[in-house]
């Protein structure tokens, strides 16, 4: 792991875990990615990894500055965001345990023109939402559980969302264009502290289908 103009940059190989049963099909390839945190404030003031057990613990205040000196107006985020992709449906993948009093985005498919996509948010009564709607996780304090997230950024392409293997949700993507994906806490009003930790974070891309016979 490398620090770099105020930057935790990290690339961990990938790993020959086995698969679950919706992963088979998809190859993991290595994580790569950088740190975002208040401008202000060195990484290790508002991240924490424990390779011991691989374990990221991301905390922020909600007066914490943003990720961006001004004219960024944004507010206070502690995240990571994942290598980009623009061809190839990818899937994050990830244990998750989110701390008492969090409301924060905790996980986003970002399109890298325009925006988030997708947001996945924790709040305070333990329920996690996908933007301000659909409930996809109830009693998410304080326990581990896993949260899968596939991007693919084809024409008509597809967001899914997996919570314990169950899929939760399905929404519209982007179509062709660059997608990343991020996770950590991206504070929001309600919350003084928020903190998430994530353990065992993979990313997956799914494997081509095998040509045919007679096909190139």
């Amino acid at each position: 792991m490398l620090i770099v103009a105020g930057l935790c940059v990290g690339t961990f190989p990938a790993r020959a875990d086995e698969a679950t049963a919706l992963t088979q099909g998809w190859k993991q390839i290595p994580l790569k990615y950088k740190i975002q945190k208040p401008y202000d404030l060195e990484v290790k003031d508002r991240y924490h990894f424990d390779p011991t057990n691989n374990l990221h613990d991301f905390w922020v205040y909600f007066t914490d500055k943003p990720h961006e000196p001004p004219p960024n107006k944004t507010t206070a985020r502690t995240e990571m965001r994942v290598e980009s992709f623009k061809t190839g449906e990818h899937m994050f993948d990830a244990d998750v345990n989110v701390a008492a009093g969090t409301s924060a985005c905790i996980a986003q498919v970002f399109d890298a023109a325009h925006g988030p996509v997708t947001m996945i948010i924790a709040h305070p009564d333990g329920r996690v939402t996908v933007g301000n709607r659909d409930v996809i996780k109830t009693n998410a304090i304080g326990n581990w559980w896993n949260l899968k997230v596939t991007s693919d950024p084809g024409t008509n392409g597809q967001i899914r969302i997996y919570v314990d293997d169950v899929l939760a949700g399905a929404y519209r993507s982007r179509g062709p264009r660059e997608y990343y994906f991020k996770c950590g806490v991206y504070s929001r009003k309600n919350s003084e502290r928020s903190e998430a930790r994530f353990r065992n974070i993979k990313v997956w891309e799914k494997s081509a289908e095998p040509a045919k016979k007679g096909e190139p």
